[in-house]
């Protein structure tokens, strides 16, 4: 027996699932679809290219080895492409306040790595030669002002 239940009721409580359907529904879709990704979180993080080019070269490997590892596993995880990898990693990045430029640079790393399976410095010192040159030029002795004369 179905008791008080009336038509009235059943038309109330249909209406109202359909109003909540329309507004939150996009979002309890969009959970679904993404409650199993893979959170994104880094260690140590640089927020624009001058922070990231001040710190030595062991962290710089460190913050992209990190990176490389996050971009395998998100590919693998969440089967994304490469392409939507690095744009996943962009996107998080911008969202963690880094600046725009600098995760645009840690793009090519990421697709590069996920592509292969592994982390390569190459590829980024290929992308900012500047940095490297500095390195290398920093162990050569300076020689100084030299006058006319001494020419």
């Amino acid at each position: 027996m179905v008791g008080n239940l009336d038509i009235g009721k059943l038309v109330t409580i249909t209406f109202l699932f359909l109003i909540g359907a329309l507004f939150f529904g996009d979002k309890v879709m969009f959970w679904l679809d993404h409650k199993d990704d893979m959170p994104f979180s880094l260690s140590k993080i640089a927020y624009t290219k001058n922070d990231f080019n001040k710190m030595e070269l062991n962290e710089q490997k460190e913050i992209l080895a990190e990176i490389a590892t996050i971009c395998i596993n998100k590919h693998h995880l969440d089967e994304l492409s490469c392409s939507d990898t690095a744009y996943w990693l962009a996107h998080n990045l911008e969202e963690k306040g880094v600046d725009v430029d600098l995760a645009i640079d840690w793009m090519k790393p990421c697709s590069y790595a996920c592509e292969t399976g592994k982390f390569d410095q190459a590829v980024y010192e290929e992308r900012n030669p500047l940095h490297d040159k500095s390195s290398k030029n920093s162990s050569k002795k300076t020689e100084g002002t030299k006058w006319i004369w001494e020419r």
